[in-house]
């Protein structure tokens, strides 16, 4: 069995982005540029990375998070007490940055499992060192959950599933056409009723209207019922330092919806979906926007989220099997236990 040196370091700039990016293979929202704008949008969650080696050659990492203000999905004074909780004892997560994607880097077998146990005793420590609550790795696959995890760890089913699509298209032309005609008028009827009503489309490289933006987009968390996510800001201040696109709708010169496209790896994520109240035609011109924009920059996977999942089926997306965790906490010390 392979002996595997694990290293720790606390900001991806301490780490050459040949070797990141070598343990990256590729995968989709894990670069070493998407990390540095990760640690800039999420300022107050200190990172951890770990590496795992096998003599000079690095063969696995993991991306570790504290987080004091997760925005878990449950009722506002559940949210409340729970923040509570983290101010105090944080979580410590496995995830990729404001990608809704795990940052757990393995290598294909037989070093999977070793590589596995490597990190997720690595992981513990920092988990026990940094006084966080609970150690969480999330967004696994189904498949994941039966690799061999030390014990101590915990799978459970976590939030709503996303929605994602290979590119198996050349032109959007072509994807439209491989659809239906009921499809096909779709798409041109929810055009037609977006520019009837005013809307005029176009695309940035920057924010300009933060605070607008984010109150639309606040909007659209308060109609699905989930809890807005803390480091919007902070993903639009600082969106120009990711290949992605800002798309804007405006009525009469305002803003009126919004949507940020993220690329990473040849992989695209839609996020940070925003509208006024009564936008006719605005939200299926903001999703067929953002599908015009994968095919224009050559991408493989697109991703959309979670939510609206009739739509998203129209579309052609399918439901992600990554809404799976493992989870170890910490022994809390009450005061009957001192006794």
């Amino acid at each position: 069995m392979a002996d595997l040196k694990v290293e720790v370091f606390h900001s991806i700039n301490e780490i050459k982005p040949e070797i990141w990016n070598r343990i990256v293979s590729g995968r989709g929202f894990q670069s070493h540029n998407w990390y540095q704008f990760g640690e800039r949008a999420m300022a107050d969650a200190k990172p951890t990375y770990l590496l795992a080696w096998e003599g000079d050659t690095p063969v696995a990492g993991a991306a570790l998070f504290k987080v004091h203000n997760e925005p878990l999905p449950l009722p506002a004074i559940a949210r409340e007490f729970m923040a509570s909780i983290f101010k105090h004892r944080p979580l410590l997560i496995c995830r990729s940055p404001l990608a809704d994607t795990s940052a757990l880097l393995l290598p294909g077998e037989p070093l999977r499992d070793v590589a596995l146990v490597a990190l997720a005793q690595a992981a513990r420590e920092q988990f026990k060192k940094q006084k966080c609550s609970f150690l969480l790795f999330d967004y696994l696959l189904t498949e994941q959950l039966r690799y061999g995890w030390p014990k101590g760890f915990e799978p459970l089913t976590v939030s709503e599933p996303g929605t994602y699509m290979p590119m198996e298209w050349q032109t959007f032309e072509e994807y439209l056409e491989s659809g239906n005609k009921k499809d096909r008028q779709h798409y041109k009827k929810s055009i037609k009723e977006a520019e009837e009503n005013g809307l005029v489309l176009s695309k940035h490289r920057k924010v300009s209207e933060i605070d607008k933006a984010l109150e639309l987009i606040r909007n659209v968390s308060i109609w699905h019922g989930s809890a807005p996510n803390p480091w919007m800001r902070g993903l639009l201040e600082n969106f120009s330092m990711v290949d992605g696109t800002w798309l804007e709708l405006r009525k009469e010169g305002k803003l009126v919806g919004c949507g940020a496209v993220v690329r990473d790896n040849q992989f695209q994520l839609a996020t940070a979906l925003g509208l006024e109240d009564d936008v006719p035609g605005g939200y299926f011109y903001l999703l067929y926007a953002a599908m015009q924009e994968a095919f224009e920059h050559k991408i493989r996977l697109v991703r959309f989220g979670t939510g609206a999942y009739d739509v998203k089926r129209r579309l052609g997306f399918h439901l992600e099997d990554t809404n799976h965790a493992m989870v170890t906490m910490a022994a809390f010390n009450t005061r009957s236990s001192k006794r």
